[in-house]
């Protein structure tokens, strides 16, 4: 008895914990899409969690929840694969725009077809269509799986070293990987390996990646800082390669972009990059990269004054149009708003 209680009580925390957790990546600021997308997986899984944790120890559970369960595991693969894949664009600057939205629109769909035709009305063809989820569900794994692969040498350092960013990246992968196994072999195991397999793999990931500790003291930081220092020669190249990155390549343009990622492209560690802005332009990297979106939306702005402010955000590199607006009034001393009535003012004089 006891040990079923413990058996409930693990499977139980992991659904609870997960969705404490998505919250979190819902709410994490400054906010992007891969983490709204792991946030909606950590949900998803968390539905799919609870749902088997209650119906190994109830089976006479309703069958309404029965069916929210099969219906979050339609979301977990293209999920799965939207996280990846928005996380791989920040790095490998992937071409990621608003596909998530067909992904998704699928599921939608399918969850849609299924409210139409209930688990309670139709159990035999969801009981059939379980494992065509299944199918579905490891389509987008293979597909996960295939992207993390051409993009390796993106998410190693120098090609064969795990960097400390993908850990969670391939934890994500992993653990969605062993959930799909856990939950396609349950005829040969228990219906709660499945929920278990996910307190003690991806949440247990997740909860690691979130409460990590940097082991070095801050006088460590500072030696470390220090014998990273550039010389000037070699700070002017580094400046170089960022004005080229940014104003030809605009990566200012990735609402994702990190410190890390600019200063891989920029052949430099984060410690040096960090040098080169605040000792040559008296810049924070935030500064530095939001400056450049403001210029561009400020073109976009008075160059197309047709499009939603939202629209224009989005162009920029914001993640929200709530950054864009406190962002550009900022740097420019003014609303976004005010901005392009006073451009179209000017303009207008220019024509007249």
């Amino acid at each position: 008895m006891i040990a079923r209680q413990l058996l409930f009580l693990f499977s139980a925390l992991g659904a609870i914990n997960g969705i404490f957790v998505a919250v979190y990546f819902f709410s994490r600021r400054p906010r992007n899409i891969a983490d709204c997308m792991l946030g909606a997986l950590l949900l998803a899984v968390g539905v799919r969690t609870a749902k088997s944790a209650f119906l190994f120890f109830n089976p006479a559970i309703a069958l309404e929840f029965r069916q929210l369960g099969l219906s979050a595991c339609l979301l977990i693969g293209p999920l799965t694969y939207l996280y990846i894949r928005y996380f791989i664009a920040g790095i490998a600057q992937l071409p990621a725009g608003q596909q998530w939205r067909w992904h998704l629109g699928l599921s939608f769909l399918l969850i849609g077809i299924g409210i139409v035709f209930p688990y309670s009305a139709y159990r035999h063809v969801w009981d059939f269509s379980s494992h065509a989820i299944h199918v579905f569900w490891l389509g987008y794994l293979l597909a996960t799986a295939r992207l993390l692969w051409q993009t390796r040498r993106e998410w190693l350092n120098d090609g064969d070293r795990m960097a400390t960013s993908s850990m969670l990246l391939l934890s994500v992968f992993a653990g969605s990987g062993i959930m799909l196994a856990a939950y396609a072999t349950t005829p040969f195991t228990s219906y709660i390996v499945g929920a278990l397999s996910f307190t003690f793999s991806l949440h247990v990931a997740v909860l690691a990646f979130l409460l990590r500790k940097e082991v070095s003291t801050p006088s460590d930081a500072r030696q470390k800082y220090k014998n990273s220092r550039l010389t000037q020669e070699d700070a002017l190249a580094v400046l170089a390669s960022l004005e080229q990155l940014m104003t030809g390549q605009k990566l200012y343009l990735n609402p994702n972009l990190t410190l890390v990622q600019l200063a891989k492209r920029a052949g430099c560690t984060q410690a040096q990059l960090s040098q080169v802005l605040n000792d040559k332009l008296s810049k924070s990297f935030t500064t530095y990269v939001n400056e450049y979106r403001i210029a561009e939306a400020k073109q976009v702005l008075a160059g197309q004054p047709q499009l939603n402010l939202d629209i224009v955000a989005e162009r920029c590199g914001f993640n929200s149009s709530s950054t864009f607006f406190s962002t550009f009034k900022k740097v420019a001393g003014q609303t976004p708003a005010s901005f392009r009535t006073q451009s179209g003012q000017v303009s207008g004089a220019f024509s007249a």
